[in-house]
């Protein structure tokens, strides 16, 4: 039995997604040392709907969660996005 896994395991995976409560929302805030402000610039949202979300008036979108959960797996990203920093090499004719 081939216990790699196949790609269409990988991708499945990584389609699941967290949803996020308030309270994961505080939680990564305090992890990367954010405030709402900070926090909804990252995200590139406004910081009122960054407060809709740590009150749970609102859920962040599909897309807002994935952001979360790769800056929650990889905090060290954002240090590379801030600096400008190709997270990968392009490979000559792409």
């Amino acid at each position: 039995m081939n216990t790699e896994k196949t790609a269409i395991q990988v991708i499945a995976g990584a389609a699941r997604c967290p949803e996020y409560t308030p309270a994961m929302v505080k939680a990564l805030m305090k992890k990367l040392e954010t405030n709402d402000k900070a926090f909804a610039l990252l995200m590139n949202v406004t910081p009122s709907t960054v407060h809709l979300w740590v009150t749970g008036a609102a859920r962040p979108c599909n897309t807002a969660r994935r952001l979360m959960q790769i800056y929650d797996s990889g905090p060290e990203i954002i240090s590379k996005i801030a600096d400008g920093e190709p997270v990968g090499e392009r490979r000559s004719g792409s």
